[in-house]
């Protein structure tokens, strides 16, 4: 890999150069003016929330706004903010955006400096974490910005990385509040997704748009198939689904996506010949099936389609409030 701080070098600089840069700015300029103010075991620093560079995806394509290095610095107590907040602002009027002789794009997300909870709110959308399941289902519909899912939101809010964390007591709290659904809440979001899945199938509507001919209708089930077996990749994983602009790159990582089915996606948007889909989208709902099967020992039988493993997974929710909410089309 090419040496990232030579800027020399005329190839791109590779994914993960932005969040590299604001690592070497927090360790030039943001430590020293901690200690400097005495706030080393007070403070923590990082960039956190969900943009290419925090993930580490970061390109060519994506350095052309919101790139390059800051940091934010994060006071868990909110008592140590409200003390110190007017002169770390002050010191950091003088710390520019810049490391390596490479400046930030724009300004938005500037090194600046927060308190913990009210940060965490606001990357979240939560006043606080669900404490049980069913505090979970008033969220379930939530839509924001661009219609945003609350997963979409949640998963951004869990990307970046912590530079500096006395205690740990920033990245614990940044945890709890990203933290995965629990259980019963899992079990709804995979029941949905599969009958999802199962409803733009070959064992439904992608079969019978094949058949009726009408391509433009079939093409966008094709499409809605892909993105929802993508979708259920990341509830089989126990993660949340990020935005769509980066869910095909964040899906690439993912670790456990059998071959069949991997394979499969890729070939059906890339493939002109609609003769071929349908084998193609066959093979990678059977690959589920083997897959449920494995994992959650759904009580089906040989023959069984998708849509009932969606009502096995739906029956298997243990609590009735959960359960009697997460009906198949919620």
């Amino acid at each position: 890999m090419t040496d990232v701080t030579d800027m020399t070098d005329p190839s791109p600089p590779p994914a993960g150069y932005g969040l590299h840069l604001s690592r070497r700015l927090f360790e030039a300029r943001g430590r020293p003016l901690l200690a400097s103010l005495g706030l080393l075991d007070k403070c923590a620093a990082g960039c956190i929330g969900g943009t290419s560079q925090n993930a580490g995806l970061d390109d060519a394509a994506s350095r052309d706004h919101a790139w390059g290095p800051y940091f934010t610095f994060i006071f868990p107590d909110d008592a140590d903010f409200q003390a110190n907040v007017a002169r770390v602002r002050e010191a950091l009027a003088d710390v520019p955006d810049e490391a390596d002789g490479v400046p930030r794009v724009d300004s938005s997300r500037r090194t600046g400096v927060v308190s913990a909870v009210p940060f965490l709110r606001g990357l979240t959308g939560l006043a606080e974490p669900p404490a049980t399941a069913a505090d979970w289902l008033p969220h379930l519909h939530r839509e924001s910005f661009l219609g945003r899912r609350w997963h979409e939101r949640l998963f951004d809010a869990g990307q970046g990385e912590v530079f500096h964390d006395p205690g740990g007591r920033f990245t614990a709290l940044w945890r709890r509040w990203t933290a995965y659904v629990p259980p019963d809440i899992h079990r709804a979001l995979l029941a949905r997704a599969l009958f999802r899945v199962w409803n733009a199938s070959p064992e439904y509507n992608l079969t019978r748009l094949h058949g009726r001919g009408d391509w433009l209708a079939y093409d966008l089930c094709l499409a809605r198939f892909v993105d929802e077996v993508i979708q259920l990749a990341f509830i089989w994983h126990e993660r949340y689904v990020p935005y769509y602009k980066w869910r095909i790159a964040h899906f690439r990582r993912l670790p456990y996506v059998p071959t069949p089915i991997r394979d499969g996606l890729a070939t059906l948007l890339t493939n002109p010949d609609r003769a071929a889909h349908l084998p193609i989208a066959t093979a990678v709902v059977e690959a589920i099936k083997s897959l449920l099967l494995d994992l959650y020992h759904p009580d089906v039988g040989p023959d069984a389609r998708l849509a009932w493993f969606a009502h096995r997974v739906r029956a298997s929710i243990q609590d009735d409030t959960v359960r009697q909410f997460a009906s198949l089309d919620w």
